[in-house]
Formats: structure tokens, C-alpha cells, sequence
């Protein structure tokens, strides 16, 4: 089962939700809400969603977990958690894109200890590659495509179907898995050591 994570981040594009169990995280609530659609959970500490919403997804049959702020997981680690323990194989990401840094960053690393979490934007993907994930050697892509690999915060991989291929160790503080491009329609990746980022741009950046 696929489980959607809608976050509270600036969504100005399509919202694709493609899971079967619909996860609201804090104020992910209101982009939902403004597009109409009913979550089946809603999950945070609450401090982005107005009292009306909260309101209208009770009323609604919305099951509310409400946590106090003073707390050691982010809302988004609470979702996921929810999500895998309530049957969910596979995550997607959504509304997760904006201005706090600090907030993708920590999703990144978060991402980085479960198999299956991708986010999703209409710009790209990001995603969370492990040693000894098989399932994920091999990725779609769209020949033209520019994509980035990250170490965290060192590993030892490989990459095939791309302008400038790469197999060896790298370090995040030599970064220079960034802006590659993809040249076939299916592209590997194993990892053989450690954890890797990978960035697909669905559309080109600046």
C-alpha cells in the first residue's frame, strides 16, 4: 500500500495524490482543504491549521492526532511513522517544497532511514538511495533530465546512463555528483556504501 504525506510547504502546482491512505501533516491540512480533498489522518502539533479546519475534517470523519509542541519528532517524522505502522510498503512526499531549508533538510535525513520515501514536486524528485537497496538500482528517467547525487555524508556508489558517469567514493564536502544529465530513459544506481541523495529535475532549473 502507498501512503500519501501531504506537508505544509508552497504548493502553486497540480497536488497528484496516488496513495491509498492520505496523510495531512499540520498545516498540509489547508492546501487539502483549499483543493477539496478529505485526508483520512490528519497529524501535528496543530500550530498551522486554524481552528475551522480542524473543525471541518472532524466533522468530516477526519481521525485528528493531535502532540504537544514540546516534543522530539517533527510532524513529518510522526506522519511517516504512522504511515509504515499502518500498513504503508511505499511513501510519497507531497507540498513539500518552500523556503524552510532547514525543514527539507531534515526531511532528507529522515527520508534517509526508510526504504520507499520519495518527495514529489511538479519540479523533482528527491529521493534516498541505501546500500543494498535493489529495488531502487534502477530508476525512470527522461534522457535530457539534469540530476545531482549527494553523499550522506560519504559513500560509495555508481551511476550509469548519464553524460558523466561516476564509480567510486564521494564525500558531501567534494560534492561533485551535482548537475549531471541523464542520457538514457532508465538509468542504475547501486550504492555500495553508505546513503545517497539523488535530485531528478522533472523540470529544468535555473
Amino acid at each position: 500500500m502507498k501512503a500519501s504525506i501531504i506537508l505544509n510547504g508552497s504548493s502553486e502546482g497540480t497536488l497528484y495524490i496516488t496513495g491509498e491512505l492520505i496523510i495531512a501533516v499540520d498545516g498540509g491540512a489547508e492546501e487539502l482543504r483549499r483543493r477539496k480533498i478529505l485526508p483520512h489522518v490528519l497529524i501535528g502539533d496543530m500550530d498551522s491549521v486554524s481552528d475551522d479546519t480542524l473543525e471541518y475534517f472532524e466533522a468530516n470523519g477526519v481521525k485528528i492526532y493531535a502532540y504537544p509542541p514540546e516534543k522530539d519528532e517533527t510532524d513529518f517524522e510522526l506522519a511517516v511513522n504512522y504511515a509504515f505502522k499502518h500498513g504503508a510498503t511505499e511513501v510519497e512526499v507531497l507540498n513539500w517544497y518552500g523556503e524552510r531549508i532547514d525543514m527539507m533538510l531534515a526531511m532528507i535525513g529522515l527520508m534517509s532511514k526508510f526504504d520507499n520515501v520519495v518527495a514529489i514536486s511538479d519540479k523533482c524528485e528527491v529521493g534516498v538511495i541505501r546500500a543494498g537497496d535493489i529495488n531502487k538500482q534502477t530508476l525512470k528517467a527522461l534522457s535530457g533530465e539534469t540530476w545531482s547525487f549527494i553523499p550522506l555524508c560519504n559513500a560509495e556508489f555508481s551511476i550509469v546512463g548519464f553524460k558523466y558517469p561516476f564509480n567510486g567514493k564521494m564525500d558531501i564536502t567534494a560534492p561533485i555528483g551535482v548537475s549531471n544529465l541523464a542520457i538514457n530513459n532508465e538509468v542504475k544506481v547501486e550504492v555500495k556504501n553508505g546513503k545517497v541523495v539523488y535530485v531528478r529535475w522533472k523540470k529544468r532549473p535555473l
